[in-house]
């Protein structure tokens, strides 16, 4: 009987294997954190820019109905910024209805570059009109 020491080849090739497989899980699942982080991100700031416009047309004395769309950019200091150049991440679509009561929708869309520039709905409100809204 001879004492062999170390590793065989087939030992070594699947612990390899093994790491591999766990090494690109791990990469698979912090892609996915990242995109799911964008994601969270983008809903937040399209929350956030819902209710401005919301709180905007609840301060409004008098609304003209129809359909009102703005093209809108966040700022690295998280203003917002109206962008005239159609380059804007997010379009914001405000619907006022005659009547009453009158009713408001507002829609935020954000741009998906991987849809090769298409709007996708992120956010939608609809509220009653009435004398205290």
């Amino acid at each position: 009987m001879s004492g062999s020491r170390g590793f065989t080849l087939i030992e070594t090739l699947i612990t390899t294997l093994v790491l591999v497989t766990g090494l690109a899980a791990v990469a698979g699942l912090f892609s996915h954190a990242v995109q799911t982080n964008a994601r969270n991100r983008q809903r937040t700031a399209a929350t956030a820019l819902l209710n401005s416009r919301l709180e905007e047309i609840r301060r409004e004395r008098a609304l003209t109905p129809g359909q009102f769309t703005e093209h809108l950019s966040i700022a690295a200091d998280g203003s917002v910024i109206q962008d005239t150049s159609g380059s804007s991440i997010y379009r914001r679509t405000s619907i006022i209805e005659p009547g009453t009561p009158g009713r408001v929708t507002v829609i935020l869309y954000a741009r998906q570059a991987s849809h090769g520039g298409s709007y996708l709905e992120l956010a939608r409100a609809t509220a009653l009109l009435g004398r205290r809204f």
